[in-house]
């Protein structure tokens, strides 16, 4: 069945059966979701006791001891993050922990105009004052640039490891073939979770990792890390300490702000991150300054908190319009690309920091690896992968035309003289002639009508949490009447007689809504749960 959307609806519990105890433990709902995912009960077990433990992952013990040294010797470190939400909150759980010593630290931070990552200029100037260089979510790929840095570096990174390693310590999971599946797909605020907690212990500080637990919870997420057991419990206490943050049990102005800002009060769930808090720590890295979003983790008073949650919002807005121009002009782009099987948008340099919330949107609408570029004295590309297709090695193969690069299997970054996007172009769809078209799918869990959407339920769906990436929010089937309620350029809100609200974002289903005289037919949705009588309408198939 196709719905108006365009895509397949593959209802899964047709296909995959659960294991009878598994459902007389949990319920036939709960069941159905951890089968369809591939998971057992033990995923629900969140216990901190069983992440993996951090020895293995490689030069973890090399940069302790080399922090270690810095802060006996009363060094003066530099923490070098990333503009986007895992840099920062990278840069800041690991400022915050370090500002427990008697030593200058300094975090930096660099905009989209001076581009990702170290600059050979930035590092000349670093080299006259940092006795200790330490990158957050960058660095892997510097390998001229920490050359010309003639002290010691650390560089803490997640990105896919090159032909040539930097001259530093590098703690990087991709380094080592024989890691664990789990600690391999860390971010890189999720590196300095672990970094911190053995220097903790090697320290003998007073300083609780845990308390600060959010930080990696909300880089994991803004980072679409999959959601395997390591990350699913550092995100879940991440989320336990943003629900004691609200209740002032734990101090953390900066988000306490900005989550009052955005009307979160109560229940937090991953959902309530990933599309309330994280755009909004995105936006000043995108159309102002990411320091603006660092500032808000460190500040320790509460109107200078407040200040910047407002300072964030208003940007975020501006976000928002900019975002939308972008979309809207790139849509066209791709409308007329129907025939290519990779997607490339190009763009003026206005659009450079939305170009990669422009790449995901078309590449989950197209399901077509994308990439979007915005074209001032170069050709700066974000790249968003679909349908598993890794775009880091399809693309690594054309690496002698970029100026830039890195990233991982599902986005990247790159930078070319702009001269050379027509040829770029060329050799990426030739490189896919051969590939089949696939069709656009859209899986569902299971059929659920209104009537089974109770408390007991909802509290066994809330068990369930963290969702996310490689653990996507349950999806469920209903046939029901709707009714249009409320619809601006944005949002579509339609109402069930029961009472049920439905939600679609998706402009173009919206539109094929409207022109329906009648809605009755089924429904493809997913529960918010906060507020479970509110749906989020995702495809619909008339009668």
């Amino acid at each position: 069945m196709k719905g108006l959307s365009g895509k397949e609806w593959v209802l899964l519990s047709e296909i995959i059966k659960p294991e009878e105890e598994v459902v007389s433990e949990l319920g036939e709902v709960v069941a159905q979701i951890l089968a369809n995912r591939g998971q057992d009960q033990s995923i629900l077990d969140l216990r901190l006791k069983r992440l993996l433990p951090p020895h293995h992952i490689p030069n973890i013990d090399l940069a302790v001891e080399r922090i270690k040294k810095a802060i006996d010797r009363r060094e003066r470190i530099v923490l070098f993050g990333d503009y986007d939400v895992d840099g920062i909150t990278g840069t800041a759980l690991l400022y915050r922990f370090l500002k427990n010593f008697p030593i200058t630290v300094v975090p930096l931070l660099p905009s989209r105009q001076s581009g990702y990552g170290l600059n050979k200029r930035l590092v000349d100037k670093l080299s006259h004052y940092a006795d200790l260089l330490i990158t957050i979510d960058n660095g892997t790929t510097a390998v001229e640039e920490l050359r010309e840095f003639k002290r010691d570096a650390v560089v803490i990174d997640h990105h896919n490891v090159g032909e040539e390693l930097p001259p530093a310590i590098l703690l990087n999971p991709k380094l080592s073939q024989d890691l664990p599946k789990e600690l391999k797909e860390l971010s890189s605020v999720g590196l300095v979770f672990y970094l911190i907690a053995l220097l903790t212990r090697e320290l003998n500080v007073d300083y609780d990792p845990r308390l600060d637990i959010y930080l990696p919870a909300i880089g994991t997420l803004a980072d679409f890390m999959p959601l395997n057991l390591t990350n699913r419990i550092i995100v879940s206490y991440g989320i336990k300490c943003l629900e004691y943050v609200q209740k002032g049990q734990i101090k953390a102005y900066g988000i306490k702000a900005l989550m009052e800002k955005v009307g979160l009060n109560g229940t937090i769930t991953s959902r309530d991150i990933t599309f309330s808090i994280v755009p909004r720590l995105n936006a000043p890295g995108r159309v102002s300054r990411p320091s603006i979003a660092l500032k808000l983790f460190l500040t320790e008073d509460p109107d200078r908190a407040r200040s910047l949650a407002n300072k964030i919002e208003e940007i975020n807005q501006r976000r928002r319009l900019i975002s939308e121009k972008a979309y809207e002009l790139a849509l066209k782009q791709a409308l007329s690309q129907k025939d290519r099987k990779f997607l490339v948008i190009v763009l003026d340099s206005w659009a450079g920091g939305v170009a990669g919330l422009v790449a995901g949107r078309l590449s989950a609408e197209f399901q077509k690896p994308t990439a979007v570029f915005a074209v001032g004295d170069q050709a700066v590309g974000s790249v968003r992968s679909a349908n598993g297709i890794d775009v880091y090695s399809l693309l690594s193969q054309f690496s002698h035309l970029y100026l830039k690069w890195g990233g991982h299997s599902y986005a990247m970054g790159l930078s070319m003289e702009k001269e050379k996007l027509g040829l770029f172009m060329d050799l990426v769809e030739e490189s896919l002639k051969d590939m089949e078209p696939s069709s656009t799918i859209l899986e569902i869990d299971a059929p659920l009508s209104l009537e089974r959407i109770t408390p007991e339920l909802i509290k066994k769906l809330h068990s369930l949490e963290p969702f996310g990436e490689g653990f996507p929010p349950p999806t469920f089937m209903c046939e029901c009447e709707l009714i249009p309620k409320n619809y601006d350029e944005n949002r579509l809100e339609l109402k069930t007689p029961s009472g049920f609200s439905f939600i679609s974002w998706d402009k173009d289903l919206n539109r094929k809504l409207l022109g329906l005289e009648r809605l009755k037919g089924k429904v493809v949705y997913q529960i918010d749960l906060t507020r479970p009588k509110r749906l989020h309408l995702l495809d619909f198939a008339h009668e």
